[in-house]
């Protein structure tokens, strides 16, 4: 049940969350007429980095999802 309100609650945040349209636009357009851009990176940099990097995929999944509905 807990994992269930948890879940609500992160649905409800993202449904508030205030969502820069255009710079989400101007991404999507980018990576639909040039592809997702290879990025080769060391092991080195991706475990100093890995919080920040994770980051990163959550907000463009969520961005994903925003504009899957819109």
């Amino acid at each position: 049940m807990v994992e269930y309100e948890q879940l609500n609650e992160k649905i409800q945040k993202q449904a508030e969350k205030a969502w820069d349209i255009a710079s989400i636009g101007t991404w999507l357009r980018r990576i639909t007429a040039n592809g997702i851009p290879k990025k080769t990176l060391d092991r080195e940099e991706i475990a100093n980095n890995k919080e920040q990097i994770l980051d990163r995929v959550q907000l463009r999944a969520e961005e994903c999802t925003f504009l899957s509905h819109i």
